[in-house]
């Protein structure tokens, strides 16, 4: 079970990587929108479509690593005041929840990543770009991000202690 851990977190890591190029790609492109529009009077003409893509796929790309990290905000509110027994009931009943969650989302992007592959749609730029390919990057993050849950649950019940205030964001405390 380690070795499965060890690979998806080198799996996680590896889509926060992408989600870092992606982002500089995004500058880049922002700074060549600029010079364009400043010297040349013209433009790429695509720059909101491909910003907005860029951030639905580094968002969703480095989900799993940032969970995995404890770089996730998680309000602690309740959590913070449990202890034992009750706090891990808590904390598996969250853990099923959004991995609930996220599934039915994946789910409803697998589908539409399907149909748009099947249909042949594109966007409605100059670009023509084929829709499923930035649909694909958010399901593909959100695969992970239902995977690292699941790890986070068998680690859990392995006997690791719960995700603490030290792994995580916490806007819970005073």
């Amino acid at each position: 079970m380690q070795r499965l851990q060890a690979v998806m977190f080198r799996i996680s890591k590896f889509a926060g990587q992408i989600s870092a190029v992606i982002l500089v790609a995004m500058v880049a492109h922002v700074i060549l929108e600029i010079i364009l529009r400043s010297f040349f009077h013209t433009s790429t003409f695509v720059l909101d479509e491909y910003v907005g893509y860029g951030i639905a796929a580094m968002t969703y790309l480095s989900l799993a690593y940032a969970f995995e990290e404890g770089s996730l905000i998680r309000v602690n509110l309740v959590l913070i005041r449990l202890r034992g027994r009750l706090r891990r009931i808590v904390e598996y009943f969250c853990i099923i929840a959004t991995l609930g969650i996220t599934i039915f989302i994946a789910a409803f992007f697998w589908r539409s990543v399907k149909r748009n592959w099947d249909r042949g749609a594109v966007s409605e730029s100059m670009v023509e770009t084929p829709l499923w390919i930035p649909e694909a990057l958010v399901f593909v993050g959100l695969v992970l991000f239902a995977i690292q849950l699941l790890a986070y649950f068998v680690r859990l019940l392995g006997g690791e202690q719960p995700m603490g205030v030290d792994r995580s964001v916490d806007l819970g405390r005073r």
